[in-house]
């Protein structure tokens, strides 16, 4: 996700320098992480992000113990996709995926609000929700519904799309194929096939604008091609679609990629990075601001260091996912710097708070041990 912004003659020299001197001196040695059913979405889960220009991402950059450093990504437009519950879908979309004895392997977890598409003059497919399923064995898209030319319907792929398998890790390559039909009836049929290739490529460290985590890169090539039958005509034709390959970087407990950039017929196209102002880096400069709650290293491995903004006195705590305190510091006074022992968190995404009755800091703290 970088915009306006590219990667090359707009960088800051002193910027670049400090983040240099930060990579050199606080980021410690990962071994590479395992992607699975609890770093996708659940019912409930918003993910935030801001979209931008792909231009100038270098994305023939991977392998073992990589470190990306994307820290310029313009942050522009921003978004969000929730996950909501099946059952709070309009019902005439459930059909095929809230049905656990007649269709098992489409019933889904949760569904998000889809884009709409239209394909020629022949069909307008608006208000859609995409409906996945997630367990032991992979993550996969396994249908939608919408309104095809203005009336609701539930769509299945036969077979579902496979957009990850489990457990994912360096090194692992699969592929899925999948398929829908949408038929109205006396006027046309339109038939998608699509064949996705996956290629965990890469795995290491991620500067983002907002954030750094360790993560693995998956390369995932798109080859579809679509079918129409006019009914009127009594014939039909085939077009294949460009190539799109996205490329993804993973982490443990995000519930969507950190970064996704997408290519069409070759060519960058979008980029889209998870972003939360109240996150930051660390770096020199940042270490001797006293406006901002700062933690390094970060990601931590056993202990992290807390740099507290003056003004804010009060209890330190790191908060889990669910929002409920799992370690308890000691109260701190503004303009110091305390030590945590993180040794008893298990590896993901926790919230570092400090604040009292009258001010409060938080930001967002990825323990990898």
């Amino acid at each position: 996700m970088a915009a306006s912004g590219s990667f090359g003659g707009n960088r800051n020299p002193m910027r670049s320098i400090l983040t240099l001197c930060t990579l050199v001196l606080f980021a410690p040695a990962f071994a590479q992480i395992t992607i699975g059913t609890a770093d996708m979405p659940s019912s409930g889960d918003t993910m935030r992000y801001r979209n931008t220009v792909a231009a100038g991402v270098d994305l023939g950059l991977t392998g073992a113990d990589v470190v990306w450093d994307f820290s310029d990504l313009s942050p522009d437009l921003p978004g969000a996709d929730t996950a909501v519950a099946v059952s709070s879908t309009p019902f005439a979309y459930q059909l095929f995926f809230n049905n656990a004895i007649l269709y098992p392997q489409h019933q889904a977890n949760f569904a998000m609000k889809g884009q709409d598409f239209s394909f020629q003059t022949f069909l307008t497919v608006s208000n859609l929700y995409d409906y996945y399923k997630k367990d032991a064995s992979g993550y996969r898209n396994v249908g939608f519904g919408a309104n095809i030319n203005g009336l609701p319907s539930s769509t299945r792929r036969v077979p579902v799309d496979y957009i990850h398998r489990f457990p994912m890790n360096f090194g692992d390559e699969d592929s899925s194929f999948s398929s829908f039909t949408l038929s109205v009836p006396t006027l046309f049929s339109f038939m998608q096939d699509q064949l996705r290739i996956n290629n965990v490529d890469g795995w290491g460290t991620i500067y983002l604008p907002a954030d750094t985590f360790q993560v693995l890169r998956v390369r995932s090539v798109l080859q579809r091609s679509d079918s129409i039958y006019v009914n009127q005509f009594g014939q039909g034709f085939r077009i294949n679609e460009p190539e799109t390959v996205e490329y993804k970087w993973i982490a443990l407990g995000m519930d969507a990629p950190v970064l996704i950039v997408t290519t069409l017929a070759g060519q960058a196209t979008t980029a889209r990075f998870y972003y939360d102002p109240e996150n930051v880096n660390t770096s020199v400069a940042q270490l001797n601001a006293n406006d901002q709650l700062v933690l390094y290293p970060n990601p931590a491995n056993g202990t992290m260091n807390v740099a507290v903004p003056a003004g804010v006195n009060g209890m330190l705590e790191v908060l889990d996912a669910a929002g409920r305190v799992v370690l308890a510091g000691p109260p701190v006074r503004g303009g110091s710097t305390v030590q945590m022992d993180l040794g008893n968190l298990a590896n993901g995404s926790y919230t570092v708070r400090v604040g009292g009755s009258t001010s409060a800091w938080s930001t967002r703290l990825q323990v990898q041990h």
